[in-house]
């Protein structure tokens, strides 16, 4: 039978993505319920159910736990913002976002913990508003890119800027506990959209 590696490779894969989601789970409860600072690998690698040394196969440090698919993340952003339909800058920028907002699906619990993981921490708080700065950089420069600009001009920046803050919006409704990130980033928008018409 040929199916056997396939299937081995497949088994493999899965037992890898489940043990990189399990140390994730351990590492965010840990983080939201002691404080970033007071949890150690090892702390969450016993409740994982590891080694200290399995978690460093799947992450280079402990910070890496709140933001493991940024890199994809960002890329994901710059393709969707130069195939996007939209007309205006911000347009282009929130609908690029809601496209981003698909590979969230599941994550709402796992969102929620990473939020109150970064509450816990000085330096991970400045982590994640790192991470929206980088999001923040990618839009801008791919909306330069749409307009054939070598860098990102005001109003390029300006509705990057804006963009992000309405997803920040949307991340909060959502693990809060309304059901579509999407949605609520649509929503996020109309509402400015409706202030800046008044």
């Amino acid at each position: 039978m040929t199916a056997g590696p396939t299937t081995s490779g497949g088994l493999r894969e899965q037992h890898k993505l489940a043990t990189r989601r399990a140390l994730e789970d351990a590492a965010l409860r840990l983080f939201a319920e002691h404080g970033f600072d007071a949890v150690s690998v090892e702390d969450v690698a016993a409740v994982a159910g590891v080694s200290p040394r399995t978690f460093f196969r799947y992450f280079a440090t402990k910070e890496q736990v709140l933001n493991p698919d940024r890199e994809q993340r960002l890329v994901l952003l710059r393709e969707a913002v130069l195939r996007a339909a939209g007309r205006t800058d911000l347009g282009v920028a929130v609908e690029a976002l809601g496209e981003v907002a698909g590979t969230f699906a599941g994550e709402q619990e796992t969102t929620a913990l990473r939020q109150r993981a970064a509450a816990s921490s000085p330096a991970l708080r400045g982590r994640v508003l790192d991470v929206l700065r980088s999001w923040e950089e990618v839009l801008a420069h791919a909306l330069a890119e749409r307009r054939d600009l070598p860098t990102p001009d005001l109003p390029a920046r300006t509705a990057a800027a804006v963009a992000v803050t309405l997803w920040r919006q949307a991340v909060e409704a959502w693990t809060a506990g309304d059901d579509d990130l999407d949605d609520l980033l649509r929503r996020a928008y109309d509402a400015l959209i409706g202030v800046i018409g008044r």
